[in-house]
């Protein structure tokens, strides 16, 4: 669930600069940034109760999918740009 701190930092790269960016890698950053920001939260939440909530695995669990969908999309969706110069 600590792994949620990258899409934390990467969506507060993306959306520091939000003006220069299109509207999908907006969303994309948005949306990245707040399943990251729900990953870390769980897991404070099973740090506090020393891994006793299921509840709180359930959903840490369901951001981690939720954020490699995103992350899938962005990518086959060409909104990363994940190679050289053409």
């Amino acid at each position: 669930m600590l792994y949620g701190l990258v899409p934390v930092m990467v969506g507060c790269i993306v959306l520091r600069e939000w003006a220069g960016k299109s509207a999908p890698l907006i969303v994309f950053g948005l949306l990245f940034f707040l399943g990251g920001t729900v990953m870390v939260s769980s897991a404070l939440c099973l740090l506090a109760n020393v891994g006793r909530s299921r509840l709180a695995l359930w959903i840490g669990g369901i951001a981690s999918i939720v954020n490699a969908g995103i992350f899938a999309w962005a990518t086959l969706t060409d909104v990363l740009p994940c190679s050289g110069p053409d």
